[in-house]
């Protein structure tokens, strides 16, 4: 990823992150909080087809908190062996720290400026 690329999407996460002080769900829809307990994995699955339209989901979130472990692009069943298929991109973190955060996952093509296509914001509360 080239800096200009990772300057704007920097850019992007921070004027999201930067809305409310409180929470960022009071500004923006929210999808069903996580529940974890430290030291546990978590996974985020969303729908996903980089493969015909180049939009990927990219992630965003307080490394104090959590740290990814893994992402992955699962096939849908119609896809098995078809290129442009259909899938999930599967996203496994780890809960570092007991706290409240959240995972900004952005859906977009890297190379069109950050340009957003949907946003997702999951709230994780670590216990």
């Amino acid at each position: 990823m080239n800096r200009f690329l990772s300057i704007v999407l920097t850019a992007a996460f921070f004027s999201i992150a930067a809305v409310s002080a409180s929470s960022i769900c009071d500004n923006a829809p929210c999808e069903k909080p996580i529940n974890v307990s430290q030291g546990e994995n978590f996974n985020i699955s969303l729908e996903s087809n980089p493969g015909s339209t180049g939009f990927e989901w990219w992630s965003q979130f307080e490394t104090e908190y959590l740290s990814l472990v893994d992402s992955a692009f699962v096939p849908g069943d119609q896809g098995a062996g078809m290129v442009g298929a259909p899938g999930k991109q599967l996203f496994t973190f780890n809960a570092k720290k007991a706290g409240e955060t959240d995972v900004i996952m952005l859906y977009l093509r890297p190379w069109e400026n950050g340009t957003i296509d949907q946003q997702k914001i999951f709230p994780v509360n670590i216990s």
